[in-house]
């Protein structure tokens, strides 16, 4: 066999030795395998590749802006489950490796630690330190990183959950870093064989089709606190309210944009210990305008509550594309909020009080049938004060005088389409449903 034959294959051997050693963390091209939890700086997880040539052709990618008050800045990615031995890459047989592009030429340091332990002060828990550099060219580069130390030996190599990445650590800078796939040691992710479902927007768990790309406060995906009630699942979202920036905004993309002709309402948990609050959901449009805001004051509560959302004022025109959460804006309070669950839906909601519109009203036919009258009928005390029909672009169509508990309304003079009832009782409980013609 040639020399050149000879290179190739060695070149090949090695190539497959580095991709079985890691295992991909996030290319944020779609759901990441890890969560992230708590982040210094700021942190922008899906922005066009500003220089999509090299070795690096993908679209997307991440932006960091280090914080350039702390010396130790961090951003915590946290797998599904317990890293495999990590021997490995203890010995160099294994290595870790990131895409970056950046103008300075900084240290980067990974540190694999185990998150319990890590509470307590360095250096408990952490378990093994790696390191790189970059060039500062400014063009994409391959990071490999090389074991530099073990702070705590005391932690197994089978008992480590959470990879910390450091940027120039020990320096106060605020330099910007854009990163990309982000190659992290192996571990057996719960949710490689679970199907995806493009209506559970968000569970924290293993359907992650949002991503939350800024933050006007500390978000972190931590452990439930209440597990007991109604929500048991086990991981969900934590929101810690900046004093700074009184909106208290967070959010970013929906993986999946739909219409309103896909999903018409949906639901979120909330669980807030210092209810009553103020929490405010922004639907929007890729370029940011706002479709609709829903308006929720939490209930005070020991357990989770959930929350239902109405988009039936959205036109099916439009493309629902972001979503903004905004808790207690204007105010310049540190408030906390956990939340999970955030469910996209085919239900016709009330914008009274979640799941009980069936109990209110019956509306029958619908869809419509050839008489082009639709009977709706208050099941409960009292009466129904007035009916506003609605076009599906949000035009009004008509008002109908009721004060009493039955009525019957003529469409025949309606085109063929979906509409919007939206019914408002004497005791102004209002209550909005679509009809089908």
């Amino acid at each position: 066999m040639n020399r050149s034959k000879i290179n190739l294959l060695i070149s090949l051997l090695l190539f497959f030795t580095y991709t079985k050693a890691q295992q991909l963390y996030d290319d944020f091209e779609g759901t990441p395998q890890t969560a992230y939890g708590f982040i210094n700086g700021v942190f922008e997880n899906n922005v066009t590749n500003p220089s999509q040539s090299g070795i690096n052709t993908s679209t997307t990618c991440a932006k960091y802006t280090r914080n350039s008050s702390v010396p130790y800045d961090v951003i915590l990615i946290e797998p599904s489950a317990s890293m495999d031995d990590l021997s490995e890459y203890l010995s160099g047989e294994k290595k870790m490796t990131l895409l970056v592009k950046t103008d300075v030429s900084v240290t980067v340091q990974i540190t694999l630690e185990n998150s319990i332990s890590a509470v307590s002060a360095y250096p408990s828990g952490r378990h093994s330190e790696y390191s790189a550099s970059t060039t500062g060219s400014g063009e994409w580069e391959l990071l490999t990183f090389n074991f530099s130390q073990q702070p705590d030996a005391g932690v197994s190599n089978t008992d480590v959950d959470r990879m910390v990445l450091l940027f120039d650590p020990g320096n106060y800078s605020n330099d910007i870093y854009y990163i990309d796939n982000i190659m992290g040691p192996e571990f057996n992710n719960p949710c490689a064989n679970i199907t995806p479902v493009d209506s559970i927007a968000e569970d924290f768990d293993c359907h992650r089709n949002i991503s939350f790309d800024f933050s006007n406060g500390t978000f972190s995906i931590i452990d439930n606190p209440m597990r007991e009630g109604n929500n048991t699942s086990s991981k969900c979202g934590q929101f810690i309210k900046w004093t700074t920036m009184p909106d208290g905004a967070f959010g970013g993309r929906i993986g999946n944009p739909f219409t309103t002709d896909t999903y018409i309402s949906a639901k979120i948990d909330l669980f807030d210990p210092n209810a009553p609050q103020k929490f405010l959901i922004s639907m929007q449009d890729a370029n940011d305008t706002e479709l609709s805001i829903d308006s929720i004051t939490t209930i005070a509560s020991e357990d989770w509550v959930t929350y239902s959302l109405d988009f039936s004022t959205i036109s099916p025109s439009e493309s629902i594309e972001k979503f903004v959460f905004l808790f207690n804006p204007s105010t310049e309070t540190e408030d906390t909020i956990y939340i999970d669950n955030f469910f996209f839906s085919k239900e016709i909601v009330s914008t009274s009080i979640p799941n009980e519109v069936e109990h209110l009203i019956s509306l029958y036919p619908n869809p419509v049938q050839r008489s082009n009258q639709i009977i709706i009928e208050l099941k409960s005390e009292g009466a129904i004060g007035t009916i506003e029909m609605i076009s599906i672009d949000g035009k009004l169509m008509e008002t109908i005088p009721v004060n009493t508990k039955k009525t019957i309304i003529d469409v025949s003079n309606y085109a063929k389409g979906n509409y919007i009832a939206k019914i408002v009782l004497n005791n102004n409980t209002t209550i909005t449903t679509r009809i089908t013609k």
